[in-house]
This record gives C-alpha cells, structure tokens and sequence, in this order.
C-alpha cells in the first residue's frame, strides 16, 4: 500500500507557473512526466531498484535568446519495503534532505547542463503497512538563455543521473544512528530506458552558418642561411554562429618538403579560434614556394590557400673585425722595446684569409703572427713591436689584407715615442694594492667576483712596474644541459700565474698586463637540495693557453696613493682536461669580447 503523494497546491503553481511563463515570453507550456527506474544503493541493504516520477511543465517551442525557467519539477520517488524495513530497523520514523537531479539540454551546438535541487518534503515512514511507499520532492529548475547556434534545431531534456542525500530521523526529531540517519546515494538508471524528458522545437533566430577566416593571406620567410630555420604563426578564426570543422591541414607544392606544419584546429564553435605553426627549414639553396592548404565545413569556402615562400641563401661570407684601431705604446726608454698583440677577428660565416700584414712607421715592426686562414667565429693575432730611436713622438699604420669583399683592408693607427734612461735602483719603490671586482663571461652572460693582491715595484722614473697578482679562488654558477637533464652547476675557479705583472703608470695612467692559466679544479651540482655532488673539472682542468689580461685605467684617473679603477677586454681559450664536462665548461666560458673590471687600492702597512 501506499500512502498519498505530496503535491503542491494547485493555486499556488498556477501563480508560479504563469510568472514563470509571462517572464520568459513562453505563449504556452505542455505538462510533462516521465517515470524512470534507477539503482540506487542504501546502507544495510545494499542496491534497490526506485521509480522516480518526475512531472513539469516546458513550452512546446524556445527561440534564441528567450530565457527559459526556472522551472518547477515536483518529484514521486517510489521506494521498495526493504528500505522500509531498513530505516524501521534503526528507528526512523521520518525522511528528509535533498535531492540532486542531473539533467542535460542536448542541442545543435553542443550540450548544456541543467541540474535541480530538489527538497524532500519530510515523509513519514510506513509502521503498520509493508510494500513500497512514496517520497515526494519539489524544486525549480534553474533558467537557461540558448544560443542562435544552440537553438538553430530541436532541444532535448535528458534525466542523466539522480543523488540522494538522506537524512533519516527519529520519532524525537534526533538523526537515526549511523549508517542509516545520514547517507548520500548515486543512483544511476537501469539501461535501456528512454531518458528524455521533454523534446522542444527550437525557433532559431538569426543564425549564421560556419564562416573560416584565416589571419593571412600569404607567408613569407624571407632569405636564410643553410641549417637555419623559421617560424611563423596562422590563427584560423570562426565567424559564424554554427560550428565549422577542420577537415585537414596540409601543405602541397613541389617545395613542400621544406615546411612543416602543426596544428590544434579541429572544431571550433562560433568566435573560437586554432593556430597553425609553420616552419621553413633551409636545408636546399635556391627559392622555395608551397601551399598551406586548409579544408573545412564553411559551405561558401571550403578550402582556404595560403601561398608559403622563403629562400636559402648557400655561400657564407667571411668578414673581418680589428677591435683596436689605434694604439699608443707611449714613452719606451731608448735602446729598449715593448711589443702589443692585435686581435684580428672573422666575425662572417666563411674562412678569412689574411693575405698580408703590412706595418709602415719608423720604430716599428711586426714580430710575429698566426694569421693565415681564419675559421668562421675565429681569431688570430698579429704581434706589433716598438723600438724608439729617438725622443721624437712618432706614428705609423698596420694594415691588415684579406678576402673581406667588403672591406678588403683595415688599418690600425700606432704612435709612440722614446725617452732617456737614467732611472736606478734607488727610483724603485714597492707597492702593494688590493684588488677587488669582476669578470664578465660573454659565452654565458654569467660573472665571477674576483679579489686578491698584486705586489709591485714601481719604478718612479719612467713609470714602469713589475710584479706579482694573486687572484684568490673564487665560485661561479651556471645552467648545464646535458642530454635531456638541466640543472644549475657551480664551478671553483682558480688562476695561475704565467711570469710576472708589467706595466706603466704614467701621467696618472694606469697599463697592466698579466698571463694566468685559467683551472676549474671542481664543478658540483646540488643534489637533495643540499650535497654538492662533484660533477667534473680536476686538477688538469685548465685553459689550454694562458690567458693574457691587459687593464687599462681612464687617461688621468689612477693614482699611486689612492689607487682608481681599471678594466680590459680579453680572449678566454678552450678549456681541456676537464672530463665528460670538457665541451660544455668551454662552452659557458671560452670565447672573445670577455670584461674584466677591478678596483686596486693600495695597501699601507
């Protein structure tokens, strides 16, 4: 037996249902009820089969546009006696809580979800009487506004799911024990149930079918060299109200090969977009043309061409670059000499070659050099010397020939001048300065702070000096890709000195050069976040040549009482002896164009 389902009252539901109507345009609306069997599992006693009958009012029709709802659902849920005789077993006397239905509007253009809360209105639960009984629930389901696209066909309703949450009482009002006073039940329906609610003639409105646009009409690469590569970006557009599908993306052509496409396009709704990336790879000399060829449902254009061009330019050039062009060897005492190495760089994409060094000037000399043919990225070395034979300030040229089409000879300004000896033993005076700065790393843009000692003797006639540079050991880190691993490494970097510190300080005008090899006893890398676990370099770790540091103060601004600032250009050689880490330490630290900057200030005992 069961007892009377709950129902609204009918003076109230017409006032609702006729607000709900007049507030969404709807002429009329059709009742509708749909009984639906579900399993649904129950502390206790396990899965039962339920009946929910489900009873609402929709229109017959919905146009674009036009809000539709909230609606009001009222709900007989059917349950078995076995649940009777579960809650009867923990003394409940009453059901209450909340129901959750999931429900979803199927339409043209996709899905929209539309699920209900429902309020179980409390129902007591059967004494004296077995067999099944009703549970009445009641909600409004939530208002929803359909697309032009969305409302371009039919709409169906679907019941998808129900969810109980129960809260089961006893007869003094206090939740019945657990598990029984307080559960949550997914109840899904049994198959092969038609689960569609209601079925509505959408009215449309104003739809636009699927219209692609594409961002370009044509792409162009430009001019590249063998090996490189380019990119570039189509952004495909939909326009219209329906959605347009991508059938394919491809590129034709005889060049074809030469690009290389990928996409994310596949559906795209009204207003969505997908980009197209596209590569040009110069692996052929000569001019390269293809098509992209996009195919979709846009019924006026169905396939959309984009003409794709770039060439391949396949003969590199060489050019070359003398970073000094002058250079001034100043006052060098009569009967003596002093000799500057010139950098002679190819900074083009072919060998250099240096056909001739030719050194005009009375004085001056070239006395060595390693320049025949200069590897691309290279560099060679063209060692000038000056000899005064007079007081007189003289000046001469060093001019540079090679295969540079562009510039065919570079010539390098030198001027000097002698003067008379004179200085003895007594014009010498010690000087110790300390030495605090940096190095700046052109391979990898990273820095090593550097700090230490030189200890001179200068001579106060003619302004020369010699001595000894302590740099102490210092830390640098940097990122290491090694295969498919990337992480931070941390070198310990030493210097060891090659000969003696020389140079001038003349006219407040500080000159200094000094030969170290440059080792990397130790490179670690963080391991746990906090062991440095050794990585490579050693005590043979070095540079493979010494490196040759020359400083230079701004003319006027060092002193020998307050000290001043100097700074230099230099060339880091390759590293050897260093392991599996050989290549990539030279990597992140060999190389030209490198700054050393440092702070010298004299130290008082």
């Amino acid at each position: 037996m069961r007892t009377t389902p709950f129902k609204r009252k009918p003076l109230t539901m017409a006032v609702m249902g006729g607000a709900l109507l007049a507030a969404s345009n709807m002429a009329s609306a059709v009742q509708v009820t749909k009984s639906l069997e579900m399993i649904c599992p129950f502390p206790l006693i396990g899965d039962q089969n339920i009946i929910a009958t489900i009873t609402a009012d929709y229109p017959e029709t919905i146009a674009a546009g036009e809000q539709l709802g909230p609606i009001a659902i009222d709900t007989i849920t059917t349950v078995p006696d076995k649940a009777r005789q579960g809650l009867a077993f923990v003394d409940a006397t009453t059901i209450t809580g909340t129901a959750q239905s999931i429900n979803t509007f199927h339409t043209i253009d996709g899905n929209v979800g539309n699920d209900t809360l429902l309020t179980i209105e409390p129902t007591d639960v059967p004494s004296n009487l077995s067999g099944p009984f009703d549970v009445p629930a009641f909600g409004d389901a939530p208002a929803v506004t359909f697309t032009a696209a969305q409302a371009s066909g039919e709409i169906s309703l679907t019941v998808d799911d129900l969810i109980l949450n129960l809260r089961n009482l006893k007869a003094d009002g206090s939740v019945a024990p657990a598990p029984v006073g307080e559960f949550t039940s997914d109840c899904t329906l049994v198959e092969g149930q038609d689960n569609v609610l209601v079925v509505m003639n959408a009215g449309g409105g104003n739809v636009d079918p699927a219209e692609i646009d594409v961002d370009k009409t044509a792409v162009d690469f430009g001019t590249l060299l063998i090996g490189d590569s380019a990119s570039d970006t189509v952004t495909v557009t939909n326009l219209g109200d329906l959605a347009l599908g991508i059938n394919s993306v491809s590129v034709t052509g005889p060049d074809a090969f030469a690009f290389v496409v990928t996409n994310d396009c596949t559906t795209l709704g009204a207003d969505e977009t997908c980009t197209i990336d596209l590569t040009y790879t110069a692996s052929e000399e000569g001019a390269h043309t293809a098509n992209l060829v996009i195919e979709s449902t846009d019924e006026d254009e169905a396939v959309v061409t984009i003409p794709l061009s770039g060439t391949t330019e396949a003969i590199p050039e060489p050019e070359i670059d003398v970073p000094v062009a002058s250079f001034d060897f100043g006052q060098v005492i009569l009967g003596e000499s002093a000799s500057v190495d010139i950098a002679i760089r190819n900074v083009g994409t072919a060998a250099l070659s240096v056909s001739d060094l030719a050194i005009s000037g009375e004085g001056f000399s070239l006395t060595g050099s390693d320049c025949g043919t200069v590897p691309a990225a290279g560099q060679c070395t063209a060692t000038v010397q000056f000899a005064p034979s007079s007081t007189a300030t003289v000046s001469g040229t060093l001019v540079v020939s090679s295969d540079d089409a562009d510039e065919p000879q570079v010539a390098v300004s030198l001027s000097g001048s002698g003067k008379d000896g004179g200085c003895d033993d007594s014009s010498v005076l010690p000087i110790s300065l300390g030495v605090t700065g940096l190095t700046h790393l052109a391979a990898s843009g990273g820095e090593l702070d550097l700090e230490g000692q030189v200890d001179t003797e200068l001579n106060l006639c003619n302004g020369e000096f010699v001595g000894d540079l302590h740099i102490n050991q210092t830390q640098g880190s940097f990122e290491i890709i090694q295969g498919w691993n990337q992480y931070q490494a941390t070198a310990t970097v030493e210097f060891e000195n090659v000969g003696q510190t020389v140079g001038t300080l003349q006219n407040g005008t500080l000159v200094a050069t000094s030969q170290a090899y440059v080792k990397i006893p130790k490179v670690t890398k963080t391991l746990f976040g906090f062991i440095d676990w050794p990585i490579g370099g050693g005590e043979d770790c070095r540079t493979k040549e010494p490196v040759t540091f020359t400083v230079m103060s701004e003319e006027g601004q060092f002193d020998a009482i307050t000290g001043g600032v100097v700074s230099g250009i230099y060339d880091l050689p390759e590293l050897e002896n260093c392991g599996l880490l050989t290549s990539i330490l030279s990597g992140k630290m060999a190389g030209p164009d490198n700054l050393i900057e440092l702070e010298m200030t004299p130290i008082f005992e």
